[in-house]
């Protein structure tokens, strides 16, 4: 799978990120651009504006990122805050989080969970 520029990906509107605001009016976009094989790693672009999400990750499963694009803040209680920019290779908590979206954010992630995605490639 070759993603030659992934900031040009035409994202999508991801209306479920709504339920999780907490602060703010943010606006989620996203796309999955590829899977593994065995179907346990997604490679998606995800796009969000400012605002904050309290996010209830799901426990098994590794979100790995590398911010492109703006400035984000994650909180969690039992680590100390980070900051990120464009150049952070980040791997998100697995227990409930908050991201506070300082300037538009893009990113890629790397999804994996052992016992296999339930997710499609969302073809461009």
């Amino acid at each position: 799978m070759l993603v030659p520029d992934a900031r040009t990906i035409p994202l999508l509107p991801r209306p479920a990120y709504r339920e999780m605001v907490i602060a703010g009016s943010p606006e989620a976009f996203g796309r999955i651009v590829g899977m593994s094989e065995d179907r346990r790693t997604a490679y998606v672009v995800w796009r969000g504006t400012p605002g904050t999400y309290q996010f209830q990750p799901d426990p098994i499963l590794t979100d790995t990122c590398y911010v492109i694009k703006g400035r984000a803040i994650v909180r969690c209680p039992s680590q100390s805050e980070a900051v990120l920019s464009p150049g952070t290779l980040y791997q998100f908590p697995r227990e409930p989080f908050q991201l506070e979206i300082v300037e538009e954010f893009t990113k890629t992630s790397f999804l994996y969970r052992a016992e296999g995605l339930k997710c499609e490639v969302e073809p461009m």
